[in-house]
């Protein structure tokens, strides 16, 4: 059998097992929480490979490896750092937040916007700002799959598009939460499989560990230490931005500690995606480092890791490495769909609707909506304009900028106020896009900042000073919101703590 052909049939066998789990999920979907959050229903190790895929995606492997082939170990800090971001979101957010909607109602991060801050105008910024963000992160994932759909099968892009985004918007349509963690986890564990058998066979082909590195010496002098050319300055940011700031430019991910009922399942949780995470980004930078020595001529360097695939593996097991790579890139487009449709039903829907909407059709709302942004965004990948990727770029340090302060902040200080969390909140959101505007007028492109300084960096600044600066000369928090957040006591059936003694 033919090696593309061999693909083809190993990926319709794999797409059919994920429909097939959409399709099993689907009984459990008997309210819109149910659909949106399945909170109560998933285990350790499922949170804690959702958690991780939906935060990676798909770029994580390939981008991750095509840009570590070029940097070398310069760009190590950013997979280290992109590890510890389930450390920083874990112990900053995960046991208040698990706290709160155990207090309170919590369908989705906005919604504890909306607690926090007791205000419809906050809750509508985030869910803009969201919004705005993420068609075009789903629709530029779509695109990254269509491409590989043409390069590894031969299939036509529009034929790929169709063919991968109907399947991953119909699974998550059906079975909703629950099916989007269960594949998370199925797409998890084949690529710890897939990267534990790859990473020492590509370093074994490249001449050995100590071979390899001065192979790759020669490949690219300025890549074999960790600083190698680039600023301190550099690496400093970008372990910053891709672990700390996690907090509010991955809100997809941070749902995710809503879901779990009681602190034994998140502790456990956060294990599993710290070990995960780490192994995975441990193994990308063998595969990377390798891909250099043995393919010095690549041009695309996006395909470093479905090239080693193919030079290096039995097609067989090749063909479900590269199905679960397509997983990956399928765990962000799930999740971030599942937030956007859980934003226009909950955050916008409901609240206008001024009547009790029924379960029965709150979940059919919530499958209605899914499916059009899904569609929406995948007309957006039929012919994405010439700027989606600097959109993409731009989407991560727009919603890190907005949210990480207002969200952290209103976690841990309660003199946070309403008219400080939404000035941070655009505040932050303005500085970001006005710094990268900023840079193209002084660089001609948006890749290169005034002083060397990622707007991912400057926004969120920006939105601490604004937060706490307006925070102190405004009015404090209602009582009932303060003793929600910050009492001890066990939740009354209003969702305000009592009082103990």
């Amino acid at each position: 059998m033919a090696e593309s052909a061999l693909y083809t049939v190993i990926l319709v066998v794999y797409f059919g097992g994920l429909m097939g789990l959409g399709f099993w999920f689907n009984r459990r979907n008997r309210s819109r929480q149910e659909f949106f959050l399945a909170r109560g229903d998933l285990g350790p190790a499922t949170l804690g490979f959702s958690y991780s895929a939906t935060q990676m995606s798909g770029s994580s492997y390939m981008g991750a490896v095509g840009t570590e082939r070029e940097l070398g170990y310069n760009f190590a800090p950013a997979g280290v750092s992109s590890a510890a971001a389930a450390w920083f979101t874990y112990v900053l957010l995960g046991e208040r937040l698990r706290r709160l909607a155990s207090r309170v109602r919590c369908t989705t991060i906005v919604d504890v916007f909306e607690a926090r801050y007791r205000g419809r105008a906050v809750s509508m910024t985030a869910t803009l700002l969201m919004l705005l963000a993420f068609i075009p992160l789903i629709a530029a994932q779509l695109k990254a799959a269509g491409n590989l759909f043409e390069v590894l099968l031969g299939m036509p892009y529009l034929l790929g598009l169709v063919v991968f985004g109907g399947i991953v918007i119909l699974y998550t349509v059906i079975g909703g939460m629950h099916a989007v963690a269960w594949t998370d986890l199925i797409q998890g564990s084949i690529m710890i499989v897939g990267f534990a058998v790859l990473a020492p066979v590509a370093v074994s082909a490249a001449g050995g560990f100590a071979e390899m590195h001065q192979r790759y010496a020669e490949f690219n002098p300025g890549g074999i230490s960790f600083l190698g050319e680039m600023p301190a300055l550099w690496v400093v940011s970008s372990f910053l931005v891709w672990g700390f700031f996690q907090i509010g430019g991955a809100p997809a991910a941070v749902t995710r500690f809503l879901i779990p009922k009681d602190r034994g399942t998140l502790r456990k949780a956060l294990v599993i995606s710290i070990a995960f995470s780490s192994f995975i980004y441990i193994g990308s930078t063998l595969i990377a480092i390798a891909s250099g020595v043995l393919l010095p001529d690549l041009e695309q360097t996006d395909l470093a890791l479905p090239t080693l695939v193919q030079l290096l593996m039995h097609p067989l097991f090749g063909g479900i490495l590269v199905a679960a790579v397509l997983g990956a890139t399928m765990s962000t487009i799930d999740s971030v769909l599942l937030l956007a449709s859980s934003l226009v039903v909950e955050n916008l829907y409901v609240p206008m609707a001024r009547r009790e909407v029924s379960q029965r059709r709150g979940v059919r709302l919530a499958r209605w909506t899914t499916l059009g942004i899904g569609l929406l965004a995948l007309v957006v990948a039929v012919d994405p304009p010439a700027t989606i990727l600097f959109i993409v770029t731009m989407s991560f340090s727009l919603m890190a900028s907005a949210f990480t302060f207002p969200l952290l902040l209103g976690m841990w200080w309660p003199g946070a106020t309403r008219a400080g969390g939404l000035a941070g909140m655009v505040g932050g959101a303005a500085t970001c896009v006005v710094w990268y505007g900023l840079g193209y007028m002084e660089h001609g492109s948006f890749d290169n900042w005034i002083a060397g300084l990622w707007p991912a960096l400057v926004g969120p600044g920006v939105s601490l000073v604004l937060l706490v600066g307006v925070s102190l000369v405004t009015r404090g928090p209602p009582r009932e919101v303060v003793e929600v957040f910050f009492g001890e006591g066990e939740a009354t059936p209003d969702g305000v703590p009592a009082a103990r003694g």
